[in-house]
């Protein structure tokens, strides 16, 4: 208890819970991450058709084409991109959002069962079922309102990341537009305007990463912890109570975070670039499939090294609380 544990003991003992402590937990989430990893696919095909038409849309508006490339260039209007912009929001907001809880939810009431069980043997399939079940029950409200907020805050920090590219895309090609200025000081506006907006960009996912760390720990909460005889605890109360639990791991949070969001986002990448949903012959589909199944399995390793920070940090504060009440209480006595 002395020893905070790191990043990389994190997910040493998410591994070691997934891969060795009881066959039927890796196998249990398997089952429960398929209608996500199902709906995925066509979340991410229709993902990747409003990022190309989007790009292709801000080039042709703000007449970038000589700046970035584009193969089988056609021009675009709105009644183009809309419906896919549409399309995508919906998907995102609705079913994603709650497969996605019903999934985060599964795993950390059962992910908490495998680890803090202390039968000497591992739990069998039917008995990990019944009991993550009866706290998903318990708890699924609460986390449906806690998710609620972590939406709204979440979709607020994506707005700014979406209003400073835009803007950054604007006020670079209105630069343009002045071709004299341009000619002489374009360099120059073009890097100060670069510098500010990428240090904008920046703040954004340091803070973002932050921010998103005590988002989990607060879902988890909602899932994990049982007020005194007024059952779960969620929404702001869940929020508040896991920047509590994160005091003094704020740098170690912030590295998890960023790493699933690094890996999240390099698993994209490739078909982002090569158009995979554009594709008739079928291997956009099955590329889309692959890194939907790298991601899925990530989501599993993040959650699970959630549930193991989760109970480190309440050990520590739990027993922070109790040396503060032994002395209380000595200093009590003594006077």
């Amino acid at each position: 208890m002395n020893e905070k544990l790191s990043v990389m003991e994190l997910l040493k003992r998410a591994a070691k819970l997934l891969l060795f402590s009881n066959i039927s937990l890796p196998f249990f989430l398997f089952l429960c991450s398929l209608p996500l990893f199902c709906f995925l696919i066509f979340f991410e095909l229709s993902l990747q058709t409003t990022v190309s038409l989007t790009y292709q849309f801000l080039s042709q508006e703000l007449e970038l084409g000589g700046y970035f490339y584009l193969q089988d260039h056609k021009d675009l209007s709105e009644n183009d991109l809309v419906p896919w912009l549409i399309q995508t929001s919906l998907l995102y907001f609705f079913p994603y959002a709650l497969l996605d809880l019903l999934t985060t939810t599964v795993i950390v009431a059962a992910s908490s069962v495998s680890y803090t069980s202390e039968d000497e043997e591992p739990l069998g399939l039917l008995c990990l079922v019944q009991r993550s079940t009866k706290i998903c029950r318990k708890r699924l409200l609460g986390c449906l309102i806690t998710s609620l907020y972590v939406l709204l805050l979440s979709t607020s920090v994506f707005f700014g990341f979406f209003s400073d590219s835009v803007n950054y895309l604007f006020v670079f090609s209105l630069s343009r537009d002045y071709k004299n200025f341009y000619y002489h000081t374009g360099v120059l506006f073009h890097a100060v305007v670069a510098l500010i907006h990428g240090t904008v960009f920046i703040v954004l996912a340091v803070k973002f990463g932050k921010w998103s760390a005590g988002w989990n720990m607060g879902l988890v909460v909602s899932v994990l912890e049982e007020e005194d005889g007024k059952g779960g605890i969620y929404g702001t109360n869940a929020l508040s109570l896991s920047y509590w639990y994160g005091r003094g791991h704020e740098k170690r949070d912030l590295l998890m975070m960023l790493m699933f969001s690094v890996f999240a986002i390099v698993t994209r990448m490739p078909c982002l670039y090569s158009t995979c949903s554009e594709r008739s012959s079928g291997n956009g589909v099955l590329y889309t499939g692959i890194y939907v199944g790298l991601i899925c399995v990530g989501n599993v390793v993040k959650w699970v090294a959630c549930v193991v920070s989760y109970y480190d940090c309440r050990a520590r504060v739990l027993e922070k609380k109790d040396d503060v009440e032994i002395g209380s209480k000595a200093k009590a006595f003594a006077t």
